[in-house]
């Protein structure tokens, strides 16, 4: 009988052992390529965020949450802003304040209205200018693949993810759902296709594209849902993108964020800091990683040597019968390989279940499935450490019982 043989039938004589085995060493896995995927899904985003200028200002609120709102199109619906505000920034208007103090926003060089308003399908509908297709630089300049822009309510222009996913072309008419805070609501509004976006390779491929005067006109339509979530009506927006000329811009910085109900973010600052969290979340997740697969050794270490520890009698029968410890050695490799197998199968099985179920439950924490795809095959690396982890801890029941039968040898001596 082969020591492989010997193997197979110790497995399945304790199955109980067995099961638990696996699922310890299962678990680990899972949870290691679970941690390591969401790792590489938030370092994604970086690669998918959408250009959108120097600086964004939105309703007061963490700079990173702004940032990922509105050039990732993730999270819940943001606050609003008045239109009023942004007219006055983009015409480089003097604002006076409350307590009388006047500011011109000399730094200004472009801004682009941003609001979100519906949905469709699974994507966004966002309420914008032609300032968005048309950038002061040229390589954030964004060109339609075909048609034109939208330039009056009932027109709007796609993504091309979105016209991709549901092959729609210009001319097509779609249906858009307000959305209008948590929920979306069922009411269609009938939208004529005049233009689809050129291929970015970031969020803006996943949105729609319609006017102001649009989002204005929904908005007015269900006040009721607004009223809790606006003071200033229907005449809102969420973001301004804003591109900024030369210079110091502390004073727009310190007349948003001081005298308005705005946040002024600078968009490379908040990317280091989004940066800087990813960082300490992958030294935290490889810590736990390693700590998590070092324990599903030691669980199967602890099981092996309780279990040959009480087949003394078995080992003393095959050794009389002629077993070499080598033999038995192999014996004990062999579990320790199959178990390892086993476990790194059931892993598979669990992180393939687990990610999809983890997406759903962070929700807008995420970038979406379709922007950023994981394959199960991303942890592969996490397998072959689990299963030589596994096979690793076999030669502490290995040691401990050639000393035991060095021991015995003595003794009989």
């Amino acid at each position: 009988m082969t020591s492989l043989h010997l193997a197979v039938l110790s497995l399945v004589r304790h199955r109980f052992s067995t099961l638990i085995s696996v699922l310890a060493i299962g678990m680990a896995v899972a949870c290691s390529g679970v941690l390591l995927r969401l790792y590489r899904i938030s370092e994604a985003r970086f690669s998918v965020l959408g250009r959108g200028g120097d600086a964004i200002i939105g309703a007061k609120g963490d700079g990173i949450e702004i940032l990922l709102g509105c050039l990732n199109a993730e999270g819940d619906y943001p606050g609003f802003l008045p239109h009023q505000l942004f007219q006055s920034l983009k015409s480089r208007q003097t604002v006076q304040h409350a307590d009388g103090a006047l500011t011109t926003p000399f730094e200004i060089q472009s801004i682009i209205p941003f609001v979100y308003f519906g949905k469709y399908e699974k994507f966004r509908v966002v309420g914008t200018d032609e300032s968005f297709l048309r950038r002061p630089r040229r390589e954030d300049a964004l060109r339609l693949t075909e048609g034109g822009w939208s330039r009056s309510t009932g027109q709007i222009v796609l993504g091309s993810a979105v016209a991709r996913s549901g092959n729609i072309k210009v001319g097509d008419r779609i249906d858009v759902d307000p959305w209008i805070g948590r929920e979306t609501i069922s009411a269609g509004i009938p939208m004529e296709v005049t233009g689809i976006l050129h291929p970015t390779r970031s969020t803006w491929d996943r949105l729609l594209y319609s006017t102001v005067a649009q989002a204005h006109e929904v908005f007015s339509t269900h006040l009721d849902s607004l009223s809790d979530r606006s003071i200033w009506g229907s005449d809102v927006l969420h973001y301004f993108l804003v591109y900024l000329s030369p210079g110091d811009f502390s004073a727009l910085e310190s007349l948003v964020n001081r005298r308005t109900v705005g946040q002024f973010i600078r968009v490379e600052e908040q990317k280091e800091r989004l940066k800087e969290v990813t960082g300490v979340g992958k030294k935290l997740g490889l810590f736990v990683t390693v700590v998590v697969i070092f324990l599903g050794g030691l669980s199967v270490c602890s099981m092996l040597v309780t279990r040959f520890e009480g087949m003394s009698l078995q080992l003393a029968v095959l050794r009389a019968l002629g077993y070499t410890r080598k033999e038995i050695s192999r014996w004990l490799i062999w579990e320790g390989f199959l178990l390892g197998v086993l476990g790194v199968f059931a892993g598979m099985l669990m992180d393939f279940l687990a990610l999809p179920l983890l997406r759903g439950y962070l929700g807008g924490a995420l970038p979406p499935p379709d922007l950023v795809k994981s394959s199960v095959l991303d942890s592969w690396i996490i397998w072959q450490v689990a299963l030589l982890s596994t096979v690793a801890s076999v030669f502490v029941p290995v040691i401990r019982i050639s000393r035991q039968d060095a021991h015995r040898l003595l003794k009989g001596l």
